[in-house]
């Protein structure tokens, strides 16, 4: 079965096609690489590029790999796409925050070989499988971006996953925020950040994963759908929700945020007291 994660004993590099120039990227590719591939779907080599194109399913980046095989697939105008989001009975639409570089930093993520011991405090039982896989290849890709003293992108990544987690299809799955904006909230965590090893990385980036399913309330709550009953959140959940929401919301909103964040973090605080 043709898996999206990654075997540990692929390298850190894998060749690169866009969805729009598959059929040539293909010709070029290691003979090896798309034979896998081919055997897999029973194509001819010629007749390859709509299976993989259909792979990426609507996304700007995706990493296939198949007996040690990978390859990276990228759709250039998925990633350029501007942001349209329904927020508070009102459409705003944003230029995209994501970026063919930005994608490419997190797919080389994907292709890293991470010990299990370190893997494990990133599950949590009551939450998306992928988001393990996710965690990993986002703080690798704002490690690089530290490494290369360009850290402060690392706001458009943590923009990203918190637009696709307002849109009408919630993504919790790449909702890495949580584990991301820690390295981002001071000037001290961001030179930190650029000083470690990506394994010591991954050892301070571990997080309380049993209040993730408090912030899905949350989401709920204020983006849909319903917004009913729910049950109880802590308050140090609430402002910690709205402390990664707020940057995002702000660069979305403009001077509509303020009235629109007055208004629904108060009624979060009473829900959350009943």
């Amino acid at each position: 079965m043709l898996s999206l994660l990654l075997a540990a004993s692929l390298s850190v590099g894998a060749p690169v096609c866009d969805r729009s120039e598959l059929p040539q990227c293909l010709q070029r590719l290691p003979k090896p690489l798309v034979s896998v591939f081919s055997e897999h779907w029973q194509l001819a080599s010629e007749d390859l590029a709509e299976a993989l194109s259909q792979q990426l399913a609507g996304q700007g980046a995706v990493t296939l790999t198949l007996n040690n095989q990978s390859l990276i697939l990228t759709d250039a105008g998925r990633l350029t796409q501007p942001h349209i989001l329904l927020v508070g009975h009102r459409v705003y639409e944003q230029p995209s925050v994501h970026s063919l570089s930005l994608a490419l930093l997190h797919e080389r993520g994907h292709l890293l070989d991470i010990s299990e011991s370190l893997r494990q405090p990133f599950r949590f039982a009551y939450w998306p499988s992928l988001w393990e896989e996710e965690v990993i290849a986002d703080l690798h890709a704002l490690w690089l971006l530290a490494q290369e003293g360009r850290v402060q992108l690392g706001w458009n990544l943590v923009h990203l996953r918190n637009f696709n987690l307002m849109g009408a299809a919630p993504d919790w799955a790449h909702w890495t925020t949580p584990v991301l904006l820690p390295w981002l909230e001071s000037p001290a965590r961001r030179v930190q950040l650029a000083q470690l090893s990506f394994e010591q990385v991954l050892i301070q980036s571990v997080i309380a994963t049993s209040e993730l399913p408090h912030f899905r309330t949350l989401g709920r709550r204020q983006f849909g759908p319903g917004r009913g009953a729910y049950p109880y959140v802590p308050p140090r959940l609430v402002e910690r929700w709205w402390q990664m929401l707020s940057p995002s919301l702000t660069l979305l909103m403009g001077d509509d945020f303020g009235g629109y964040r007055l208004h629904h973090h108060d009624l979060m605080l009473v829900n959350s007291a009943n």
